[in-house]
């Protein structure tokens, strides 16, 4: 890619974001994408792995490991890790954890993108060595970030309304040992027992250089080669390790009612399997769960939220992992509101499919903001990354992510919608305000 072509560029209608991509002796994946408009650049590291690698006794590992990666004060001159990035002039920066990826980002000006390769290098190269010296900083970091993990845990998942529904979703669509049971946030026992001999072990196999792709987005320098060189090149040579893998749950038809002390409206929540990331029929039933609760057209939403109304909230989406993904309605309802009736409401709906009218209004708003969203630099890194990530031979780009939303009819979304969303396949959680069991 020339210095002079755009950072996005259209062939016909379809977007794509413009890049080069090289792999480092070291093993590294780099993505870089120039943007010349641009007066900051962004840089992105994701890991390949996520709370679906983690041993069955170690929940929550990979989440509590992102804590530790930051890198401590002592190699900072005594200053915290976005510290510096603020005194740098960083506007953004972060790390976050999910099933499939560990993530770290930052977003400074343009001048500054040594700084943010040298953080990033120094974690995926030197984290081990001062993760241990000076003595006793390990175990001392690994007991305040265990600390800061469970509180987070009692804090966004256990202590808030229609929390306990997150476990008791996944408790029953996943058997005990099947990686996505039990939560990215893990369990408090497991995030406790975890040693300073599990974290090097962690890092060791997963956080080497073959095992990542570094994005970097923006105004890039000149002298990038040189930077990657200096900060990258000593790195030895790695090797991508294998990630585990599981059998496709059977799930059970089954219907957990629990008790929530935080909350005030019965909510009633069906979830069904659905496909991988990037597996067929995928598209086809993002696209109908979103049109069912559409604000003004959707059919649960009318019927549900504007006709009745039995319901304050109406929602509907999917989520795909590596390993499988799931499909969820969600209906919060009026007090007063007789579940039956709902009930009964969501069996004729999901038993329907959509017209084109609907699959049409669905991908023009994704495609609209699929397209606002190319003004930022993070949300351009962000698909790279995510494309980079699952390895897709058939989605390997934007354009291409695209078009798979626009080829989809409602044929498709009926052949999808009857294989997948059926009372055989179906996990039900209702919470009920605590008063009310």
């Amino acid at each position: 890619m020339s210095a002079a072509t755009p950072p996005v560029t259209f062939r016909g209608d379809l977007p794509y974001i413009e890049c080069e991509r090289r792999t480092l002796a070291c093993g590294l994946d780099v993505i870089v994408h120039r943007d010349d408009t641009a007066s900051q650049i962004a840089t992105s590291v994701w890991y390949r792995v996520g709370s679906s690698d983690e041993r069955a006794d170690r929940t929550g590992f990979a989440h509590l490991f992102e804590h530790l990666f930051k890198l401590p004060p002592a190699r900072l001159g005594g200053h915290h890790h976005y510290d510096v990035l603020k005194r740098a002039g960083s506007t953004d920066s972060n790390a976050s954890t999910g099933p499939d990826r560990t993530a770290y980002h930052e977003v400074l000006p343009s001048h500054q993108l040594a700084l943010a390769l040298w953080i990033e290098s120094g974690r995926m190269g030197y984290f081990s060595r001062e993760f241990l010296e000076p003595d006793g900083e390990g175990a001392h970091r690994l007991s305040t970030q265990q600390s800061v993990v469970r509180a987070e845990r009692r804090q966004r998942y256990e202590d808030v309304p229609y929390g306990a529904e997150r476990f008791a979703v996944a408790a029953a669509l996943y058997p005990e040992g099947h990686p996505l049971r039990h939560l990215t946030i893990g369990k408090h026992a497991d995030i406790q027992a975890a040693t300073i001999a599990d974290v090097l072990a962690f890092y060791r196999t997963w956080y080497v250089p073959a095992n990542a792709t570094l994005v970097i987005a923006g105004a890039v320098p000149a002298d990038l080669d040189a930077q990657l060189e200096r900060y990258f090149g000593t790195f030895p040579t790695s090797a991508r390790p294998p990630r585990p893998v599981a059998a496709t749950p059977v799930v059970v038809p089954q219907r957990t009612e629990l008790a929530d002390p935080f909350v005030t409206m019965r909510r009633i929540h069906r979830i069904w399997p659905g496909p991988a990331a990037y597996a067929d029929g995928e598209p086809e039933l993002d696209i109908l769960t979103t049109a069912w609760t559409a604000t003004g057209t959707g059919a649960l939403w009318r019927r549900l939220v504007y006709d009745a109304p039995l319901a304050q909230r109406v929602s509907a989406w999917t989520s795909s992992t590596r390993l499988g993904g799931e499909v969820h309605v969600a209906v919060d309802l009026r007090t007063g509101a007789d579940p039956a009736t709902v009930a009964a409401i969501l069996d004729e709906e999901c038993a329907r499919g959509i017209d084109q009218a609907a699959i049409d209004r669905v991908v023009t708003r994704r495609d609209a903001r699929t397209l606002w969203s190319l003004s930022g630099l993070t949300r351009r890194a962000g698909l790279l990354q995510r494309y980079a990530l699952y390895d897709s031979p058939t989605i390997p780009d934007l354009a291409s992510d695209v078009l798979r939303y626009q080829a989809v009819t409602p044929g498709a979304i009926d052949r999808v919608r009857a294989a997948t969303i059926t009372n055989e396949r179906m996990v039900e959680v209702v919470t009920l305000p605590a008063a009310a069991r």
